[in-house]
């Protein structure tokens, strides 16, 4: 499940200013909050948590461990979390042993890859979370595309997913438990006075019938075999 080189010269670059550039205005906080909050509540109280695609480690405090591709954004990690194991990602098997994590998440990571490198990454995610244990992961809805006639461009953010499709890649191995959504609202288009008060709103709506007409969705799956 090797990393693109433009997906990981694209990563290397952002790495210094990641988190200025992408969460420290208002609709980036929007959609942080609207994350964090998920998945406080998809994620066991304690254990051994992997953070897959830790990026520069915006969510590690929620992690005891983490991986990702490119050596940049995981220099930021190291700075911010000197006490978590942090490794490189390979480009076949993750570097953990064999159930060694209670559960896992990935986030911003799957709507960059195909179809293959995904369902190898859910495969190698069986291998390290426990039996009975669960995943966190996100995609674009692909409802939401279809509705809006959105047409990436480019590797970024490309691929979509909803509930059907991620769980005939993760195979009979996992089992969808729950899921919801982010930014249901077109929060991009309302001015940045207005995007706080709304996030009540947003939350709401994101959790209901019309999460999968959200931007992202964001699904639990448990390890059952």
């Amino acid at each position: 499940m090797p990393t693109p080189p433009d997906i990981l010269t694209y990563y290397e670059r952002l790495a210094p200013t990641y988190d200025v550039d992408r969460f420290q205005n208002s609709y980036g906080r929007h959609i942080h909050a609207q994350e964090t909050r998920i998945l406080r509540e998809f994620l066991p109280a304690s254990g051994q948590v992997l953070d897959l695609g830790c990026g520069t480690g915006r969510f590690l405090d929620l992690a005891t461990a983490g991986t990702d591709p490119s050596p940049a954004m995981l220099q930021q990690a190291r700075i911010r979390y000197p006490a978590h194991d942090l490794r490189p990602m390979p480009t076949q098997d993750l570097p953990f042993k064999p159930g060694t994590f209670d559960a896992a998440f990935s986030m911003h990571v799957f709507m960059h890859l195909n179809l293959a490198r995904i369902q190898a990454l859910l495969q190698e995610l069986h291998r390290v979370v426990r039996p009975g244990g669960h995943i966190i992961v996100d995609a674009p809805s692909l409802s939401r595309r279809r509705l809006t006639r959105t047409q990436p461009s480019g590797w970024h953010g490309a691929t979509a997913l909803d509930s059907g499709h991620l769980s005939g890649l993760a195979g009979p191995g996992w089992r969808l438990v729950s899921d919801q959504g982010i930014l249901t609202l077109p929060v991009h288009r309302f001015p940045d006075w207005l995007r706080t008060p709304l996030l009540p709103a947003d939350e709401a709506l994101s959790k209901g019938p019309l999460r999968r007409l959200s931007s992202y969705r964001i699904y639990k799956f448990q390890r059952l075999m």
